[in-house]
């Protein structure tokens, strides 16, 4: 009988006492028999291999000891050996920076950051920057006009200059 009769994922010794077999699940695999039975099942199948319900469960190619990753969107407020995945947004507003609102992409769950009502991205494509919207091109008013804002919304107000209508 090749493993003594144990499972494929299991490893094979004897007990010391009695002398019969004793089939111990790999790393990586969880017993999912009923005793006597000892059946190895990928621990990543059963209940996330214990990860974070926010992690993904994978295996380390050298030894396939379960590896828990925080999926997209997410961030490890844990340990390296007990990940704990928050959402990013509530982590240092996802890096977004102040004046910012930190978001996720509903398709693929990826952080975004826009400017707040009121405040323009004054920096580029992938580094946002938000700037009071009075202080880029004036909020879009004329330049004739004043600069404001709404002091409940902070939506940009514009306003004419004396003299002007």
């Amino acid at each position: 009988m090749k493993n003594g009769g144990c499972d494929p994922n299991a490893g094979c010794s004897h007990d010391n006492a009695t002398n019969a077999v004793v089939c111990t699940c790999k790393t990586g695999y969880t017993n999912t028999g009923v005793a006597p039975a000892v059946i190895c099942s990928d621990s990543c199948s059963l209940n996330n291999g214990g990860c974070d319900p926010n992690a993904e469960c994978s295996h380390q190619l050298e030894d396939f000891s379960v590896v828990c990753n925080c999926r997209v969107g997410f961030v490890n407020v844990g340990t390296t050996s007990l990940v704990n995945c928050s959402d990013g947004c509530y982590v240092n507003n996802g890096g977004c920076g102040v004046n910012a609102v930190c978001s996720h992409n509903l398709t693929t769950m990826v952080i975004q950051c826009t400017c707040m009502t009121g405040y323009t991205n004054s920096g580029n494509d992938t580094t946002l920057v938000c700037t009071d919207s009075c202080k880029v091109n004036n909020g879009g008013c004329d330049s004739s006009a004043i600069c404001s804002h709404d002091s409940v919304t902070f939506a940009v107000v514009c306003s004419c200059s004396i003299g002007f209508v």
